[in-house]
C-alpha cells in the first residue's frame, strides 16, 4: 500500500482510510476489530471518525487500546453530534468543542488524536463561531497536546477557503467528500490554492455516498433526482459491460496523484480486502476508457448537490423551533386559565 505525506505535517498516511461511518450501526466491536486489523497488516494505517457517528467512537475504543499507538493514525471531529434532537447536532461554540475533544480521546482510549476536524462548517449558523470560538478551542487543545493537527471538513469547498483565509488559527488539513468522484471532480480546482498553503486534502466518499453504487443512495441523500436517475443508469450500463460502477468509482478516486488518500467506509473485511485489491490491480487501459465512458455519457453538466443539505437541515431547525413556540403560548393560555 503507498504512503504519502499529508502536506506540510509529517503524517505518512496510506493511499485509502477507514472511514469509521460505517461501524455506527454496529451493536458490538467484532467487525471494526476486524476490519482495524486487517487494515493494519496491510497497509492501511488511516482511521477517521466522528461523534456524529453514533457510536463509532465507543465501538473503536474497545479496540485501539490493544493496538501500539505508533501502528495507526486516527483523526476524530467535533461541531456535530449525533442527537434525536435535530436543534442538538451542531454546536461550534468554544466550551462544546473542548468538551467534544476530552470526550473523544477518552471514548477513543488513543491518549490524543493525530487530526480533529471542526466538522461540516457550512452548518455553523455563521461562519464567525468556527473563526472565533470552534478553531481556538481547537488551537488551545492543540497547545495541550490533545490534537496534533487541525483541520475542517465540509462539502462546500469555497466555504473551506473562506474559513483558511478568515481564520487566525492555522489549519493544517482539510477533508472533503463527494468532490473528487465520477460525478463531481471540483476538488480540482482548489488542490492548487490548498498545496500552496501547506495544508493536507483528504479525499472522502469516492462513491458520494451512495449514489455510485448498485444499491443507489440512501433516502435521506440530497443528490437531485437527475443525478440519482444518472447514477442508476449508469450502474445498468457498468453491469451490462461486464464492470461495476464501485469499482470503477473507486479506482477514479484513488488514481489522482495530487490527492494523497481516500476515506472508503467498510463494514466489514470482505469490503474492505474488496478495495485493496481494486487498489493492488491498479487501472488497466480498458478500466480508463470504461472511466471515461461512464463519465461522459451519464455525468456531463453539473451533478453537485451544494446547498440542499443545509437548506434541509434549516427546515427542520425552524419547524422545531415553531413547534416549541406553539407549545410554549399553548401552556400559557392553559396556565392563564
Amino acid at each position: 500500500m503507498k504512503h504519502t505525506k499529508l502536506g506540510n505535517t509529517k503524517l505518512s498516511i496510506s493511499q485509502i482510510g477507514i472511514g469509521g461511518a460505517a461501524f455506527k450501526d454496529h451493536t458490538d466491536s467484532k467487525a471494526a476489530k476486524a476490519v482495524i486489523e486487517y487494515a493494519l497488516r496491510h497497509g492501511v494505517n488511516y482511521i477517521d471518525t466522528s461523534p456524529w457517528y453514533i457510536n463509532s467512537e465507543e465501538l473503536l475504543g474497545e479496540v485501539l487500546p490493544h493496538i501500539s499507538r505508533s501502528k495507526y493514525i486516527i483523526s476524530s471531529k467535533c461541531g456535530r453530534y449525533y442527537s434525536d434532537d435535530v436543534l442538538e447536532w451542531f454546536d461550534f461554540s468554544f466550551d462544546k468543542i473542548t468538551e467534544s475533544i476530552d470526550q473523544s480521546i477518552k471514548l477513543l482510549g488513543c491518549k490524543y488524536l493525530d487530526i480533529c476536524f471542526c466538522h461540516d462548517v457550512e452548518f455553523a449558523p455563521t461562519l464567525e463561531i468556527v473563526i472565533n470560538e470552534a478553531l481556538p478551542a481547537m488551537k488551545k487543545a492543540k497547545e495541550k497536546g490533545k490534537i496534533k493537527h487541525i483541520g475542517i471538513s465540509g462539502y462546500p469547498l469555497e466555504k473551506l477557503k473562506s474559513v483558511i483565509e478568515l481564520s487566525s488559527v492555522k489549519i493544517d488539513v482539510v477533508l472533503t467528500y463527494c468532490k473528487y468522484t465520477l460525478n463531481d471532480t471540483e476538488l480540482v480546482d482548489y488542490l492548487s490554492w490548498f498545496q500552496e498553503q501547506g495544508i493536507g486534502v483528504i479525499n472522502a466518499s469516492p462513491f458520494a455516498m451512495g449514489l455510485l453504487t448498485d444499491l443507489g443512495p440512501p433516502k435521506w441523500h440530497s443528490a437531485k433526482p437527475e443525478t440519482i436517475e444518472a447514477a442508476r443508469q449508469a450502474a445498468a450500463f457498468c453491469r451490462d459491460e461486464g464492470t461495476s460502477l464501485m469499482k470503477l468509482a473507486l479506482q477514479f478516486s484513488t488514481s489522482n496523484p495530487n490527492i494523497p488518500i481516500t476515506l472508503v467506509g467498510c463494514e466489514n473485511v470482505e469490503q474492505l480486502q474488496s478495495n485493496i485489491n481494486v487498489i493492488k490491480d491498479g487501472v488497466t487501459q480498458e478500466d480508463l476508457v470504461m472511466i471515461n465512458t461512464v463519465r461522459d455519457k451519464f455525468f456531463k453538466g453539473a451533478h453537485s448537490w451544494e446547498g440542499i443539505g443545509e437548506e434541509k437541515f434549516w427546515k427542520k431547525v425552524k419547524s422545531e423551533m415553531d413547534k416549541a413556540t406553539s407549545m410554549y403560548w399553548k401552556m400559557q393560555s392553559a396556565t392563564s386559565h
